[in-house]
């Protein structure tokens, strides 16, 4: 039977490199897996502001990388790297906004030194002159 399935599989995955057939004209034989999930990991949450930068606006202040951390592309553990590389302890960051996310820690919109990249920073990974960024995150 395992035999059986895995031929099915390589016929359809044939089939669909070959005839340019998808996986929703295949009917039936389908995978389950290949559909999209119906749910919203919880990490990440469904607010406006869940993973990107459309609100931000840039205020007063700036603060310093108090743990080596990677700037984030929205104000989540689960949102995804923006910087591209690691900054280092020490690096300081120019402050844009602040906001609260669905779990109720608070993330800073920064830049590198006024400039790019440009991302969002948790504040428990900041030093405490953090608390000159005064403007709220719209």
């Amino acid at each position: 039977m395992h035999a059986r399935l895995l031929l099915t599989g390589i016929t359809l995955g044939a089939t669909m490199l070959v005839g340019g057939a998808t996986a929703a004209s295949a009917g039936a034989s389908a995978s389950v897996a290949n559909e999209a999930p119906n749910w919203t990991p919880s990490n990440i949450g469904a607010g406006a502001m869940a993973c990107g930068d459309d609100n931000v606006v840039n205020g007063p202040g700036g603060t310093s990388v108090k743990n080596a951390i990677w700037l984030r592309n929205g104000p989540g553990a689960g949102c995804g790297n923006s910087s591209g590389y690691t900054l280092t302890v020490g690096t300081r960051l120019g402050g844009w906004c602040y906001t609260y996310n669905e779990s109720g820690n608070k993330w800073y919109y920064v830049s590198v030194g006024g400039a790019a990249p440009y991302g969002w920073i948790y504040s428990g990974n900041v030093t405490s002159d953090a608390s000159s960024i005064t403007t709220p995150c719209s």
